[in-house]
Order: structure tokens, then C-alpha cells, then sequence
């Protein structure tokens, strides 16, 4: 669900706006000539109580939600009219939100905002709590396709509200509609041009999708933060996460939305100047958009061309593009207008055979009335033993799930546990190691370098060449001693205890020697000189850094290594990338494997995670984040 098709001319940031039926949980038109219902689902239908009327036509409108809607609609209603017959508010607020969600995906909104406030009063007099939630998410998704932006942005933070506790309590529903309540106000803010707060939106919604295992979701995410960097000219931002959505199209198999990455990856790149490598995305791109017959893909590369050749000198090449742009341009247009012809025409006949079925199936209604009466008392004490059994069911299948809740919990607990005290022994351990060389050895080494002066001043070493023997004795016990501080500060850095993980970096990195090494490049943003961390926190990422970048120099062959460390609003970045002979992660030996997964667990002890970004030849990218809730 990260495709988002580029129609025409328009910004980015206003078509992401168009993801807003899927964000809540709306569907796609359907295509002309579906399948209706057969009639077998009216003959159900007719011979089911009338307690199961509601439930029944639900569950057929949400199957025909996608290839019949106006069916699904006409569905919906009755479902309505079932509803308030056996006094079933639950099925009334469940039909009203259905028809709230067609009418958003049929662009009437002024009938999805009328259905979608009724689901919300029954939620609120139902005091159901998700329901609540989903309405109002729904809602913000109607009030934004009518441009009333700041009423959008209002009901996706009410639907946060709400959906935020049931997700922490483990509601699974209710955590993936706050993913989508997220998404929703990111990308209302991205319309506002309030790009600050949509960028932490969406961040949220990335951290949160990826915590539920859900790849579309992030994927979604991804794409509207590389939109938002585009918009704001951060040419390096939205490179790099359209580099993460591709990597996700790629491992779904979806030429269509290959094409998509590779086209933005394109502009990211044009923004970046470089042209060379912009025009090689496009080209990557126009050939998968080719293949899965997206044409409005097509003509965004075209236009995509003809642009980036105007900008490069080459007004040839542009007409050329610009020309074929117009004609795919002109074709659409007119296929967009056969289209909406051949919509009504089967709008119309479906209308027809549904009005036909209502009337089968009133007439089979009629047949089985006689035998519904002889199979009321049967039914009925059928429905009380079953409901009997289920209920006994429930209790007990409640009592599983809550104690399995419990034992996860305990489980997470326990490994947070093993984790924290892995990690402390080892620093204290690396702590006691360098107290012991230091205090130990390096003393040692002293008083040996004290006895050889001695030594040599009792004896008189009379002869040069004594003399320079003594004097190798002597730098040798010096060099000893310095390689015995060096390895006791690595192992205590006294900067990352004195003045905190940026001064404590900097100061690792002035003493690698750069004569014939590669070159790093330190920046901080958002770190205050001296502002201090969690002692945790500090301690993981610096042990982190320090492996990484003795990494690079040990296997790596790089010339140039850029680190950066980047305090957001609500977490704190770390940046490592370099231009060595780059690796494959999949490739690697258990070994390496093993110090991989080694970073991988120390981040997850600080609540954040990992990403290695490589390919052998075009170097390594290390991105590590840790939330500020954690990072202090």
C-alpha cells in the first residue's frame, strides 16, 4: 500500500491525500463487470431468524464492499432496517460505519459524515470505546477529502486518543487503526504544510508499524516521510527513505510499485544534482510501470524526463518526452470518460437485478413462513444450548488468553532483565580490566623503566653500543606503557564519563591516526556540547560506534566515513556510512552473523532497532535509533 499513484502535475504532498479511503479502512472502486451476489445469498438470507438478519447482510456487504459497492450499499441499508427491527445497536453502528466508509470510497461525503456521526453517538451511548476510535478516524478522512483540514487533523487526534490505550493493552484491531490514525494526521499536516509536525507523525506511525510486524503500513509511512522531505528540499532524507521502500517492493514482488520507488528515488536524486543517476531511476522505472500496466505511472516518467532534460540543457530530449507525455496525457482522458460510462451503464443493471432478487426473495420468504413457525421451538432450545456452550467456551477461552498474556509478559520481562544485566556486567568488567592495567601493569611497567635507569647509572654502560641496547630497553618499556593506557582509555573512556556520548565520539575519533587511514567526518545536530544522556544509553551507543567503526577500518578499505548523531523530537539518530567495498548481510558467516545480532540486541535493550543498508561494491549504511523516551 505504499503506491501512490502520481496523477498528472500534481504535488506529492497533495496526492498523498488520496491514500485517505485506505488509511480508513475504506476500498477501491470497483472495476466494470463484476460478479453480483448470487441468489443463493438472498435464499440464506430469506430462511435465517430474523435475529441473524442483521449479522447476515453485514458479513455479505463487507464481501461486496470491493467488486459491487453499489450492492454492498443497497446491503448495508437493509442491515440498517434489521438492526433497529431485533434492537441490535451493535449491527446498527457496525452498518452505518459501512455505509460511512462506501460513501468516502464513492466521494460522497456529505452521506459518509451523516452515517459516520451516527456510528460515533451509538459508539458513545454504547460507551465502546473502539468504535469511537474508528469513527473518528474515519471522519478525519472525510473532513480532509473536503479540504476542511484543521476539523481533519482535530478528529484523527480524538481517534489517537482513544485508540492509544487499547493498543498498549494489547487490542490488536485497535493498534492497527492507530497506526492508520497516525498516518492520517501526518499527511493532513503535510496539506497544512506544517512539516515539522508531520514528519513526527509519520515517524511515530513507521515506529509503530514496525513494532506490529506490518510491512504495508511501514512501507506507507516511509513513502509520505521521503514526501515530506522532498516538499522541504532534503534531497538526502528522501533519498534515503525511498531507498527503504524499494527494498520493501522489491521483497513484495510488485513491479507497479517498483516503479513508483525508482521514479521517486529519481526526483530525490535530481534534487540532490545528480542527473546521471536520476535519469538511470527513471529508466529503471518506466519499463516495471510498463509491465504492470499502469499507465498514469507511464506518463509521470514521461513528464519526469521531459523535466529533468529542461533543467539539464537538453531542450531536444525534453520536447521529445514532453510530447509523448501529451499524447498519453490526451489517451487517458479519453479512457477515463469510456470509463465512467461504462461505471453508470453497470451501476444501472446492477441497481436492476438487485430489485429482481428483493423480489425473489420475498416471495421465498413467504414459502418458508410456515415452516420457520414449526422450527421456533426447536431453534430456540437449540440457540440456548448453543449459547450455553458458548459461553462456558468463552470464560475458559478468556482464562487461556489472559494467562498467556501474562506468561508473555513475564517472558519480556525476563529477557529486558538478562539483557540489562549482560550489558552491566560487561561494562563493569571492562571497567575492572582497565582499572587493572592501568593500576597494575602500567605501574609495573614504571618501576621497570626506573630500575633500568638505575641499572644503567650503576653500571656506567661505558661502551655505545650498551648504551643503545639500554636505550631500546628503555623505549620498548615506554611503548608498553602507552599501548597499556591506550587499550585501559578505550576500555574507560574518561570523556564519555565526564562530559557525555558526543565529546566522548569526538574524542575517539581525533585519536585514530589519519595518516594513511580513511577520512570521518563528525556531525552533531540537535546535541547540546555537554548535554548528557541516560549513563545506559551513553555507554550501549558508544561501544556500538566504537565497534563500527573499527569495523570499517578493518574490513571495509573505505576512504571516507561520515558519522552523524541527530536529536528529533522524539528520538535520537546515529548515522554511520562509508564507501568501503561494501558487504551482503545475507552472505555472512556465523561469525559475523553473531556481531551483527550483537548490535541488533543492544539496540533492542535501549527500545530501538538496527538497520544495515549494503551491497558489495557500493559501500555500508548504519542507521541506529533509539526512542528519547529511552534515549533520556
Amino acid at each position: 500500500m505504499n503506491l501512490l499513484c502520481r496523477w498528472g502535475l500534481l504535488p506529492r504532498w497533495v496526492v498523498v491525500g488520496l491514500l485517505g479511503a485506505w488509511l480508513a479502512g475504506g476500498q477501491p472502486r470497483a472495476a466494470a463487470g463484476q460478479a453480483a451476489p448470487s441468489d443463493s445469498l438472498a435464499r440464506r438470507r430469506a430462511v435465517a431468524p430474523d435475529s441473524a438478519q442483521a449479522r447476515l447482510l453485514l458479513r455479505d456487504a463487507a464481501a461486496l464492499l470491493a467488486p459491487a459497492p453499489v450492492q454492498a450499499r443497497q446491503l448495508a441499508e437493509q442491515a440498517v432496517r434489521a438492526a433497529r427491527t431485533s434492537r441490535q445497536p451493535a449491527h446498527e453502528q457496525a452498518a452505518h460505519l459501512l455505509l460511512g466508509r462506501l460513501a468516502n470510497g464513492q466521494g460522497d461525503f456529505a452521506a459518509a459524515a451523516r452515517h459516520l456521526v451516527l456510528a460515533l453517538q451509538m459508539a458513545t451511548q454504547r460507551h465502546d470505546t473502539l468504535g469511537q476510535g474508528i469513527a473518528y478516524l474515519n471522519l478525519s478522512n472525510t473532513n480532509k477529502r473536503l479540504k476542511q483540514l484543521p476539523k481533519a487533523l482535530a478528529d484523527a487526534r480524538r481517534a489517537q486518543a482513544l485508540l492509544a490505550p487499547l493498543a498498549r493493552a494489547g487490542n490488536a484491531k485497535a493498534a492497527t487503526a492507530y497506526v492508520k490514525a497516525l498516518s492520517n494526521s501526518g499527511t493532513v499536516q503535510m496539506e497544512m504544510q506544517h512539516y515539522g509536525p508531520a514528519r513526527t507523525d509519520l515517524l511515530a506511525s513507521l515506529r509503530q508499524s514496525r513494532a506490529l510486524g506490518d510491512s504495508a503500513a511501514a512501507s506507507l509511512a516511509l513513502y509520505n516521510l521521503g514526501a515530506v522531505a522532498l516538499t522541504t528540499k532534503q534531497g538526502a532524507d528522501a533519498y534515503r527513505y525511498y531507498r527503504q521502500t524499494l527494498a520493501l517492493d522489491q521483497a513484495s514482488g510488485n513491479p507497479q510499485a517498483q516503479g513508483e520507488s525508482w521514479l521517486n528515488l529519481g526526483d530525490a536524486l535530481a534534487l540532490l544534482h545528480r542527473p546521471a543517476e536520476a535519469e538511470a531511476a527513471y529508466r529503471r522505472a518506466l519499463p516495471l510501470a510498463r509491465e504492470a500496466g499502469a499507465l498514469p505511472l507511464v506518463r509521470v516518467a514521461y513528464n519526469g524526463f521531459a523535466t529533468l532534460y529542461e533543467e539539464t540543457g537538453r531542450p531536444a530530449l525534453a520536447l521529445a518526452w514532453q510530447k509523448r507525455f501529451i499524447a498519453l496525457n490526451d489517451s487517458l482522458y479519453e479512457q477515463s470518460r469510456a470509463d465512467q460510462a461504462a461505471e453508470l451503464q453497470t451501476k444501472y443493471e446492477t441497481e436492476e437485478q438487485a430489485a429482481r432478487n428483493r423480489l425473489q426473495a420475498a416471495q421465498l420468504r413467504t414459502q418458508q413462513q410456515i415452516i420457520r413457525r414449526r422450527n421456533v421451538q426447536l431453534g430456540a432450545g437449540l440457540a440456548i444450548a448453543a449459547l450455553l456452550a458458548g459461553l462456558a467456551y468463552l470464560l475458559l477461552n478468556r482464562h487461556r488468553l489472559r494467562r498467556e498474556v501474562e506468561f508473555a509478559q513475564e517472558r519480556q520481562q525476563l529477557a529486558q532483565l538478562r539483557a540489562q544485566a549482560v550489558l552491566e556486567a560487561e561494562e563493569t568488567e571492562r571497567r575492572r580490566i582497565g582499572a587493572d592495567l592501568h593500576d597494575g601493569v602500567g605501574q609495573l611497567l614504571t618501576a621497570a623503566k626506573l630500575n633500568l635507569h638505575a641499572l644503567g647509572d650503576e653500571l656506567g654502560v661505558p661502551t655505545a653500543g650498551q648504551q643503545a641496547l639500554l636505550q631500546n630497553a628503555l623505549d620498548v618499556v615506554d611503548e608498553s606503557f602507552r599501548e597499556v593506557r591506550s587499550i585501559s582509555h578505550n576500555l574507560i573512556p574518561n570523556a564519555l564519563i565526564k562530559r557525555g556520548l558526543a565529546l566522548a565520539v569526538r574524542d575517539f575519533l581525533d585519536k585514530i591516526p589519519a595518516v594513511g587511514r580513511v577520512k570521518i567526518n563528525l556531525e552533531v545536530v540537535g546535541i547540546d556540547q555537554g548535554e548528557r544522556l541516560l549513563p545506559a544509553t551513553e555507554n550501549v551507543l558508544f561501544r556500538v560506534i566504537q565497534e563500527l567503526i573499527q569495523n570499517i577500518l578493518k574490513h571495509a578499505h573505505a576512504t571516507e566515513v561520515t558519522l552523524q548523531l541527530i536529536r528529533h523530537a522524539t528520538e535520537l539518530t546515529v548515522l554511520v556510512e562509508d564507501n568501503g567495498v561494501g558487504f551482503d548481510p545475507a552472505a555472512l558467516g556465523e561469525e559475523a552473523g553473531i556481531g551483527l545480532k550483537n548490535i541488533g540486541s543492544r539496540m533492542a535493550y535501549l527500545g530501538g532497532w538496527a538497520e544495515f543498508d549494503s551491497a558489495p561494491g557500493r559501500g555500508t549504511t548504519v542507521t541506529l535509533e533509539v526512542p528519547l523516551a529511552a534515549a533520556g
